[in-house]
């Protein structure tokens, strides 16, 4: 028996689990569907199995997923639901096979992916329709229109990740499978989402109090590692593994250890035997199309040194600590332990200090930065040890705008460090004010826990020029913490640009065009495309330092040569174009995301994937609806924080409404596990931490 925040859940084994739940929490669960000829009724969606291939080659993993669902109603259902993502994933390929027929979605602009969808359900079509958040690109909805009844489908998603180099040397898969609530600021109107006011033809849906389920479903998921440096060892932390490495080290099969629980996300550390070698493919275009599908792309992994005498304790080190209710339980002890190694590592001399915030702020001190020294050292630990998750909501923005506002230490760079679980929604408007600001104050981010927003994290290091990690329990910490001190202490490197000697001589660009941030003796990728049949007989990677040139050759014989149907290269280079454009403040780069996200085939902000059965005997009788959209979300502010999700597995179907026919249904984007991956059913504790009205308007 698990507590759910005053609610019980219950499960026996081989029988019927019920759940009291309030209305508010229905739509934290993952796959949703309503049947639009019994008004609005709840309905089953009863899942299954789920299967998830992983590929990791090198410093690149490919992920196929695999959901089969089944309509055990009567009537044809209306579906949506919402899954957890890495921002930096190039989600490429949705498909749906539903009685041996397969919808393949094919990319193209929102409004008219939107637009085809709808017609298509409208008219009694079967189609699918992947679109990324328009506030957080961590967060991926997927919806199925017209699921027959009787019918089972597979929902197939295929999505490509960019594997760096940690600082203990182990090469990072991470499966997001925890999709947690994030916190609406008062002045962010999320209307697209954020309410559980819904209205169905004129009827005001409110789910019952008791849900059933039954069944247990299977989970199955398996990677394989080749195609990359020797293979040392596979470990997890989280997870217990099957792990074959071959006799020669170069490949690997790896299987989990018995049934998985999704109250985590799923991950492996590779620890490849010399993974700081320079790593360098040269992936050939595809000939027919145009622009960055066309040419060939490099993707250079390296790892360059810098001089001893750039790391100085001439810093201004200001750490920002999230106290906000989200952070309640193993959060906030990852946090304080977390600060406790930052905080021993701070070399004497360097100025600091400390935020707390949650939907207020307050510092260790007030009036400014202090030298550390014993003493301020010891004021810090008094204040880490008493730190609690108990100042509301996450309003992060208030925080770094106070230390955006004070001067700069005269002769000394400015470093924010933050740390936090990242669940807010205004993830645009906190990365623009760090962008803007990043010419004289750099911003590294630890995403703590299980579920930790990479759109904020991993985008917030982007925009900042620094660094981003992520702190799970049992995890090697103090290798990361060391990881970013030594970064933090870093002077900047400026003017970084790549120079090419390729036969004949030719352009060869940067993507994106804006270089990354080079770090002494940490991973660095970059994606230079270039014209087929060159030779790139040699490249150097060069950077300024204070007064110093800084060169990282790469010898022509470092690249080796592939081609790759899925273009995975291709795909990772025009995501990270598209995140670079997203940062960006300017009006004009909407057409150019666009037309490389097409192009590509990976989903951005302003694309979507969209597909139909055009099979015209597989058209299922709808009835009509009023064409006014029939759920309509309100901003809300939550501002006592949340509370802690509780996960209980074995069970299989999911219940709740969704849309009427030919019109999109949003879910509170407060989810617990993304139904994609298979997780087990997840409610959000919300009654002492989470306030929202059901009303009907």
């Amino acid at each position: 028996m698990l507590g759910i925040g005053g609610y019980k859940h219950t499960r026996e084994q081989g029988g019927v689990s019920q759940i009291k739940m309030r209305p508010s929490e229905w739509g934290y669960w993952g796959l949703i569907g309503r049947c639009i000829a019994q008004a609005p009724s709840i309905q089953v969606v009863k899942l299954k199995s789920v299967t998830v291939d992983v590929s990791v080659r090198g410093f690149v993993a490919k992920v196929s997923a695999c959901s089969t669902y089944v309509n055990t109603t009567k009537y044809p259902l209306q579906i949506e639901y919402r899954i957890p993502v890495d921002e930096s994933a190039a989600v490429y390929s949705f498909e749906a096979i539903v009685n041996g027929r397969k919808i393949i979605a094919q990319c193209m602009e929102k409004k008219k992916a939107e637009n085809i969808y709808k017609e298509a359900v409208t008219s009694g079509h079967t189609a699918v329709l992947a679109r990324e958040d328009r506030l957080m690109s961590d967060i991926l909805h997927l919806a199925l229109g017209n699921l027959p009844a009787g019918e089972t489908v597979e929902l197939k998603l295929r999505m490509i990740m960019e594997l760096r180099v940690k600082s203990d040397g182990a090469v990072n898969f991470t499966l997001p499978t925890v999709l947690l609530p994030r916190y609406c600021p008062q002045d962010i109107a999320y209307n697209q989402h954020t309410t559980s006011v819904a209205r169905f033809g004129g009827f005001c849906f409110e789910p019952p109090e008791f849900i059933a389920v039954s069944d247990v479903y299977s989970t199955d998921i398996r990677a394989t590692v080749n195609g990359g440096p020797s293979i040392s060892h596979i470990v997890s932390y989280s997870d217990a593994l099957n792990v074959n490495i071959s006799d020669d080290g170069m490949s690997a099969e790896v299987t989990q250890d018995g049934s998985f629980k999704a109250d985590h996300d799923w991950m492996i550390l590779v620890y490849y035997r010399n993974p700081y070698k320079t790593h360098v493919i040269r992936e050939t275009g595809e000939r027919s199309s145009t622009g960055l599908m066309k040419d060939d792309l490099l993707m250079i992994n390296i790892h360059p040194e810098v001089p001893q005498h750039s790391y100085s304790n001439r810093n201004e080190i200001v750490f920002i600590v999230d106290c906000s209710g989200s952070m309640r339980g193993e959060n906030i002890q990852s946090a304080r332990a977390t600060l406790l190694l930052f905080l021993k590592a701070l070399p004497m001399g360097v100025y600091f200090n400390v935020i707390c915030f949650g939907s207020t702020f307050s510092l260790l001190f007030p009036e400014g930065s202090q030298i550390f020294t014993e003493n301020t050292f010891q004021k810090s630990i008094m204040l880490q040890k008493s730190m609690e998750a108990n100042l509301g909501g996450t309003e992060i923005l208030q925080p770094l705008k106070y230390v955006y506002s004070q001067p700069l230490k005269p002769g000394h760079g400015r470093q924010i460090i933050l740390l936090s679980d990242g669940e807010v929604m205004n993830v645009d408007q906190v990365k623009q004010l760090v962008s803007r600001n990043a010419h004289e104050t750099r911003v590294f981010a630890v995403g703590i826990g299980h579920g930790a927003s990479t759109a904020l994290i991993k985008g917030l290091a982007r925009a900042g020029k620094g660094k981003s990690d992520m702190v799970y329990q049992q995890d090697k910490l103090q290798f990361k913490v060391m990881g970013l001190v030594k970064c933090m202490l870093q002077e900047n490197v400026q003017d970084v640009s790549v120079i090419f000697n390729v036969d004949p001589p030719c352009g060869v660009k940067l993507v994106p065009k804006v270089p990354p941030v080079i770090f002494g003796g940490q991973h660095l990728i970059m994606y230079t495309r270039l014209p087929q049949a060159t030779e790139v007989k040699s490249a150097t990677v060069k950077g300024t330092l204070e007064s110093e040139i800084l060169n990282f050759n790469i010898k022509g014989t470092d690249i080796i040569t592939s081609h790759d149907e899925d273009m995975i290269l291709h795909r990772l280079a025009a995501r990270a174009q598209i995140l670079e454009w997203q940062i960006d403040e300017e009006e004009d780069v909407g057409g150019e995301m666009i037309a490389l996200s097409v192009t590509s085939g990976v989903v951005s902000r302003l694309t979507a994937l969209v597909g139909v059965d055009q099979d015209e005997s597989s058209v299922v009788a709808v009835q009509q609806v009023s064409p006014q959209p029939v759920f309509s979300f309100r901003s809300c502010n939550m501002s006592g924080g949340f509370g802690n999700t509780n996960t209980a597995t074995g069970g299989s179907s999911f219940y709740a409404p969704s849309s009427a026919a030919g019109f999109s249904f949003n879910a509170p984007s407060s989810a617990a596990g993304g139904a994609l991956f298979g997780l087990s059913q997840s409610l959000q504790s919300s009654k002492q931490h989470y306030t929202e009205k059901m009303a009907c308007t």
